[in-house]
């Protein structure tokens, strides 16, 4: 696309999109490199228009995704047009004569697929630039199955859950302040290397950085079931006595410490951990509502106080009901 920053820097500017040296350099080693650039601003900060104007500069075309609470894959990927399959079928039932396995191979074909923006982006003859736009309000379901998908192109499928979780420290700016150490098996290229966490492991719940059996270790053991404990303990500040309580009740527990499986006590921590994201969320949206917005909404649901939620699905449901009457 680009043979230097220089080019790029002059190919904008051609287009009519005046930038900086620093916006050029990302955008070159991002084509030389085929990764995704990621941009946040707020409204207005040229973040859109980058992408237009990258496009008319290579005279390629845009293909835009615009994200969007409760998107799902057929609006992202495509579905086949129902309508259009069973016209078909009537049409050619007339005839008297069907092969109905070539009738269904034909039917499954792209020829009564209709694309979204992702498969759209693959179609072209040659590169596109795809703008996926206000990334961060899809759903959890929906970023879990782009994870999951993504993961799995590195191969990484059947080993998604044997990851275990990390606190990681965020600065200001909700940055790591240092990044975790990944598993040698669960990088890319140690896995075209052969690189499998080991069945002992496995069996036991307890996936540890090692990799196949007698390999090196690259980082540091799953925590023990004290650690969890201690871990979960510190929840009920954060989350409050009804959440905390609730979601213990899940795992048949009134305290950590009565929990004694280490995939429970990890299970446990999740939804904690969730729980928290989730608090963190409501909270960003009551800011943005009026407070008889927020009352109506709390008895529409039928939820006394915020402090009596005790089960992510309550929780999840408020969450989503205060950011679409925010978004409003």
């Amino acid at each position: 696309m680009f043979a230097s920053t220089e080019e790029v820097y002059s190919g904008l500017y051609r287009t009519g999109y005046i930038t900086d040296e620093v916006t050029a350099t990302v955008v070159h080693l991002a084509a030389k490199l085929h990764k995704p650039i990621l941009l946040e601003g707020p409204p207005g900060s040229g973040k859109t228009e980058l992408a237009y104007a990258v496009a008319r500069a290579t005279g390629s075309e845009v293909e835009r995704l615009q994200c969007f609470e409760g998107i799902n894959e057929e609006k992202a990927i495509g579905r086949f047009d129902e309508s259009l399959q069973r016209l078909a079928v009537e049409l050619r039932s007339k005839s008297g004569d069907i092969e109905w396995e070539a009738m269904k191979r034909e039917l499954h074909s792209g020829k009564f697929f209709s694309a979204g923006p992702l498969l759209r982006a693959l179609q072209y003859p040659k590169p596109c630039v795809l703008l996926i736009d206000e990334l961060d309000k899809v759903s959890h379901a929906f970023e879990a199955q782009a994870f999951k998908r993504a993961c799995s192109c590195f191969g990484l499928g059947r080993y998604l859950y044997y990851f275990s979780g990390a606190w990681v420290d965020l600065d200001d700016r909700k940055r790591p302040l240092e990044k975790p150490v990944l598993f040698g098996w669960a990088t890319p290229e140690g896995w075209r290397q052969g690189l499998r966490p080991s069945q002992a492991a496995i069996d036991s719940g307890e996936t540890t950085a090692s990799d196949n059996a007698g390999s090196p270790k690259t980082g540091t053991a799953r925590s023990s079931a004290a650690q969890l404990a201690g871990e979960i303990e510190k929840m009920e500040e954060v989350l409050g006595r009804s959440m905390y309580r609730g979601l213990l009740r899940l795992a048949r527990a009134w305290k950590p410490s009565q929990i004694t499986d280490v995939a429970m006590l990890r299970k446990t921590l999740d939804r904690m951990q969730a729980a928290e994201r989730g608090f963190r969320r409501l909270e960003a949206a009551l800011e943005r509502v009026t407070e008889a917005t927020a009352m109506s909404i709390l008895k529409a649901l039928k939820i006394p106080t915020v402090e009596r939620i005790d089960s992510l699905e309550v929780l999840h449901k408020l969450v989503l009901a205060m950011e679409a009457a925010a978004s409003r």
